[in-house]
């Protein structure tokens, strides 16, 4: 292999690299733009369980003084 023949095997080496290096790049960053997203809507879960949460601890409370309330209305 001459030295012209193998500095062409190096430059199409190093296009294709390159070519896979961006490829590579724009699959991370689309990954990125996902876990974000994903991030977004993970918060927004855990809001909406902690609002149920609290929404179930109120509840049981009003529940519990109902039951109350009745037990000292039937004595």
């Amino acid at each position: 292999m001459t030295p012209e023949e193998r500095l062409t095997q190096v430059e199409n080496l190093l296009e294709t690299a390159a070519r896979y290096i961006n490829r590579h790049s724009q699959t991370i960053e689309q990954n990125q733009a996902e876990i974000t997203q994903l991030r977004v809507s993970l918060n927004e879960t855990l809001k909406l369980f902690s609002e149920l949460a609290t929404y179930q601890r109120q509840s049981q409370e009003e529940i519990r003084q109902s039951q109350a309330e009745i037990r000292q209305n039937q004595e």
